[in-house]
């Protein structure tokens, strides 16, 4: 007498009941969702060190090139290691050299945003010893911005 059952026939019946649910979170995927999501811009708009009111959109892509060109890159632990810039790598460099290397160093530091597209420098001007004036475009998910920013090497160290 056979007592085993052959459930061989019943394997191949079973439907694949996980599409759309993914391992990690258990949520159940939207196939027509972008996989890509692009966070919002919405942020507290700062002056002068002080917080007044909200910013979106261009305005707030302003603030955030801004913000990003004034910070060096892994000191400060409130943001990531990506966030910031290494124009202190140029510190003591040639003006020649920076003048090759400075797009680069805009373009890795601008382009963690994901709302920046491309990075251009029109010019760069030696204001004094220790300082430079840089102009660049700035292409972006809201349109072309041109940023000039005024770069100091730290503690009054020449460029």
């Amino acid at each position: 007498m056979d007592d085993e059952l052959d459930n061989s026939n019943y394997d191949d019946d079973l439907e694949d009941t996980t599409d759309g649910i993914d391992d990690e979170d258990d949520q159940v995927d939207d196939p027509e969702e972008d996989d890509e999501d692009i966070e919002t811009s919405l942020t507290f708009k700062v002056s002068n060190g002080r917080i007044g009111g909200k910013i979106d959109g261009q305005e707030a892509m302003i603030q955030a090139i801004s913000k990003i060109m004034e910070t060096e890159r892994s000191v400060y632990p409130i943001y990531s290691e990506d966030y910031g810039n290494d124009l202190n790598e140029l510190v003591g460099k040639s003006f020649d050299f920076v003048e090759t290397e400075i797009e680069r160093v805009l373009e890795e530091a601008l382009e963690e945003d994901e709302r920046v597209t491309g990075v251009s420098v029109d010019s760069i001007e030696e204001t004094d010893s220790t300082s430079l004036l840089v102009t660049a475009t700035v292409s972006t998910i809201y349109g072309e911005l041109e940023v000039t920013q005024e770069v100091d090497g730290p503690d009054g160290d020449d460029y």
